[in-house]
């Protein structure tokens, strides 16, 4: 069971030293600002009419207990929930996946390991239960993605801060990969995740060319430090507090948000990973290895995250959603031919003229 600080959704926070106490004490106060600044349309239950002053309100962050209003609305779960007719369709889905679910076994393997110091999550008469029904359940309504490794922790994060409705929590699972992360990022082969790292990769390039010209002479590809970023949206990367925060953004303005925070992290720690080179390293797996593992760390500290949303909304210009649409249309091409031709030689009886596989689909996003 947990021991030492928790969190308002009950993790434990892991201090590694009275700064970090202190940074936790701002994430903390802010809280307070959030309040006042949503408490109009909190009142009147009601998100601002304007796009862009949503934008902008939500960017600064949603009140804890405002987020299982907020996140049900602009993710467009509500719109999914009500699209179904009647009250059923969610527990008709888990009475089925009870014995029809595919995917029983490897979730049965993995909820034991999804935040195993919670006391709500861990506990097999309660989180267990929820995240086993929401997880096999959605395995049947999107059996192309059946169960990947990832959404276990990304459900334990939204189901806590979901105040623990499990079917809210379901349709904002389905919103999530059906209609906010890139299509196929959870697919069997991770395809669209492929895509997605290698969009990233030239983002980085472009936006902070230094630290990408810096990574590639040390032959740190961007995928070893942001594929579990993109694969549980940051719920296991950095606390899970620091990780609603990017839900907030990313739940209301698509995917291009992973993107952005993704950049806001490595802008703000570019000073320091260019220290990182073949010189200075002695990590006996070099630099990559070396910058890896100081990334990883960095991350993992982050109590308080308003700065690094600020550099990631603010400090890194322009980011459109077409831009980013252009860039992964390259990629997906990139990505369909590279698993083309692995395709054809794991078959011992191709001839070089088979047919594209078929994971290669993309979605605009939004």
């Amino acid at each position: 069971m947990a021991s030492g600080p928790q969190d308002i959704y009950e993790f434990t926070i892991a201090y590694k030293g009275p700064d970090q106490a202190v940074d936790y004490q701002l994430a903390r106060n802010l809280y307070a600002v959030q309040e006042k600044a949503w408490e109009k349309y909190a009142a009147e239950k009601r998100l601002p009419n304007s796009r862009s002053k949503r934008k902008k309100l939500i960017r600064k962050g949603v009140p804890p207990n405002l987020r299982p209003w907020v996140w049900f609305e602009v993710s467009g779960a509500k719109q999914l929930m009500v699209s179904q007719p009647g009250n059923s369709y969610y527990p008709n889905l888990v009475k089925a996946a009870a014995s029809m679910s595919k995917v029983s076994s490897q979730v049965e393997l993995d909820l034991p390991r999804t935040f195993p110091g919670h006391p709500y999550l861990s506990c097999p008469t309660t989180g267990q239960v929820a995240m086993r029904r929401i997880l096999t359940s959605y395995s049947l309504r999107n059996p192309k993605v059946g169960y990947c490794q990832g959404l276990n922790f990304i459900v334990g994060v939204m189901l806590m801060a979901m105040d623990r409705n499990e079917e809210h929590t379901f349709w904002l699972l389905a919103a999530l990969v059906e209609n906010i992360c890139y299509q196929g990022s959870f697919g069997e082969n991770l395809c669209g995740c492929h895509v997605e790292m290698k969009t990233l990769q030239d983002l980085v390039a472009a936006k902070i060319p230094r630290l990408g010209a810096h990574m590639k002479a040390i032959t740190c590809d961007i995928s070893l430090i942001a594929t579990d970023w993109f694969l549980t949206v940051y719920c296991v990367s950095m606390p899970p507090e620091s990780a609603c925060r990017v839900l907030d953004a990313l739940l209301n303005e698509g995917a291009k948000v992973l993107f952005r925070v993704a950049l806001g992290l490595l802008k703000t720690a570019e000073a320091r990973l260019l220290r990182l080179d073949n010189a200075d390293s002695h990590h006996r797996l070099g630099p990559a290895g070396e910058l890896m593992k100081w990334v990883k760390d960095f991350v993992a500290s982050i109590l308080h995250i308003e700065p690094i949303m600020e550099v990631a909304f603010d400090g890194i210009g322009r980011l459109s959603l077409s831009k980013v649409d252009s860039v992964r249309k390259a990629k997906a091409l990139e990505v369909q031919a590279f698993m083309e031709e692995r395709r054809q030689k794991a078959s011992p009886h191709s001839n070089g003229a088979s047919p594209g596989v078929g994971t290669g689909n993309r979605s605009t996003g939004t």
